[in-house]
């Protein structure tokens, strides 16, 4: 079983003054305690340390729930009325004043502190004013301490020695016993809103960093402008087979499809939907002619519609990273399909634009490269690809011909080199994908065995691509065989984009039985 790791809050606890200590100092000066964090959840040991450290102090209580409209992601699992029902539960228990904020995050730092009692006072109606007088920090944050301590607020550190909601929702991933943890409020907003499963499947799930996005260290402003660049090719690919109704764009990127397809179905309702906080937030910043547009963060492999509701599910550029970034397990495409096949309608389409493998990627080929650089560029690559997986980098033959160095290899791994050698800005993401994760023929196989009938199946080799990264830059040709054979007539460039568009046709009851089984 893999072991599951939740990363702790940076920075360690404050220094405070002894809890006792702290009483005569404060006196009747505290009106309010302020208690702010992400709140998502409370332990038996965190409920006795804040009373402890509460019960010296009067004061009127106010919690303040941070990252306010993020949930559903590793560092935010719970929801925020989630996180207001158990601020509400240990409030209650302590059987004082209180009342509840929620403030959402916003990037600067110095300005963090003003932001907080700012969002109290308009939320209160003006009736709570935080200020270093009349407040006292409640906090075992080592960022929320400095903060509010620079801004002139005096702080009560409670002791964190026990165990902390982190350390509950760690157990939690890893089906471990968290009950023993959790205080009876705590647990009881768990099982109502089936807390559990959620952060079981967040921290099983190998495609989400820890805000829900898709991964680490990628260039988002590059890899826009990458993908927005051949727009005008993928409308052309994509917008005939479109139903219109109800549209769905799984890993709708930065919008900009979503902006052509308010055009053409200006009565459709269009959902747009991501992983990445900073492509959703380009997507929301765009204008959609026709204000029918929405835009959702989601994971695209599971169900998020509505049985038989959408009329077309597209997935551009991005079934390739649902296998790449799963341990290249096919078995996850295979389940975005199913799940796809629920939420279509009868007639619905599933539509896919993404790269291809060879018909014939295993053939043996020679590559030529245009210069030493490119050369050495080939041997990088050919020992990170597929860094993620068990054995990264595949094996090759290097050979000198009539002075010029030539690399035997297989078609489809030439493939996949020539179609990742440019992206040196996000060469480290790039180079663990596998853009061809099957031939055509293959895609028509998987759509057929789940129930669906393919109207439409190609693939092509993008003349852009051709014409401005590979002709010049590299050549590749037929393998003579043999141990001592060497290059033998030149060969074109494989295809470097798959189109297939499949449509849910059930025409029995007995079919529909079946269907129904395959994709449960």
């Amino acid at each position: 079983m893999r072991k599951t790791h939740v990363k702790k809050t940076p920075g360690s606890a404050p220094e405070g003054k002894p809890i006792a200590a702290m009483a005569d100092e404060l006196g009747a000066k505290a009106e309010y305690l302020l208690l702010v964090g992400r709140w998502h959840g409370v332990t038996k040991d965190q409920e006795r340390s804040l009373k402890r450290a509460l019960k010296h102090v009067a004061g009127k209580l106010v919690f303040v729930i941070t990252a306010d409209g993020q949930g559903g992601t590793k560092r935010h699992p719970l929801y925020s009325n989630e996180r207001k029902l158990i601020a509400e539960g240990f409030a209650k228990k302590l059987g004082r004043p209180y009342e509840i904020h929620a403030a959402a995050d916003i990037p600067d730092s110095v300005a963090w502190t003003a932001h907080i009692c700012d969002v109290v006072k308009s939320e209160s109606g003006g009736e709570t004013v935080l200020t270093p007088d009349n407040t006292v920090l409640v906090t075992s944050n080592a960022d929320v301490f400095q903060r509010f301590q620079s801004a002139g607020y005096r702080a009560i550190v409670p002791d964190t020695s026990g165990k902390l909601p982190i350390d509950m929702l760690q157990a939690m991933a890893a089906r471990g016993d968290w009950r023993s943890m959790a205080t009876k409020e705590t647990g009881a907003v768990f099982e109502s809103h089936d807390v559990e499963q959620r952060v079981i499947t967040l921290y099983s799930d190998l495609l989400l960093n820890e805000d829900g996005e898709l991964s680490h260290g990628r260039d988002f402003a590059v890899y826009s402008q990458g993908m927005d660049a051949s727009m005008s090719v993928k409308i052309q690919d994509i917008c005939p087979w479109i139903i219109g109704g109800y549209i769905v764009d799984k890993g709708c990127g930065t919008g900009t499809l979503l902006i052509h397809l308010s055009t053409l179905h200006p009565k459709a309702q269009i959902v747009g939907m991501d992983m990445s906080r900073d492509l959703l937030r380009r997507s929301e910043g765009q204008h959609y002619p026709n204000h029918n547009v929405a835009v959702v963060m989601g994971n695209i492999i599971h169900k998020r519609f509505a049985d038989a509701t959408v009329s077309t599910i597209i997935f551009s550029s991005v079934m390739h990273e649902v296998y790449s970034y799963n341990g290249y397990d096919r078995e996850q495409i295979r389940l975005a399909l199913k799940n796809a096949w629920q939420e279509l309608q009868v007639g619905g389409r599933v539509i896919i634009r993404d790269g291809v493998k060879p018909k014939d990627g295993d053939r043996l080929v020679w590559l030529r490269c245009k210069d030493s650089e490119l050369e050495e560029r080939f041997r990088k690559f050919a020992r990170e690809f597929k860094g993620k997986s068990a054995n990264p980098g595949f094996a090759y033959d290097e050979r000198v011909f009539d002075g010029v160095t030539h690399f035997r290899l297989t078609l489809h791994e030439a493939n996949e080199f020539l179609s990742k050698k440019d992206y040196l800005a996000n060469w480290a993401m790039e180079v663990n994908e596998e853009f061809g994760v099957w031939t055509t023929d293959e895609w028509r196989e998987e759509f057929t065995a789940l129930g669906f009938n393919v109207l439409h199946s190609e693939s092509y080799l993008n003349p852009w691509i051709e014409e401005n990264r590979y002709e010049g830059h590299c050549r590749l040709y037929a393998d003579n065989g043999g141990e001592r054979g060497g290059p033998g007539e030149l060969l074109p460039f494989p295809d470097t984009t798959g189109v297939i568009v499949a449509e849910k046709v059930v025409k029995t009851e007995v079919e529909a039985a079946e269907n129904v089984a395959i994709a449960g």
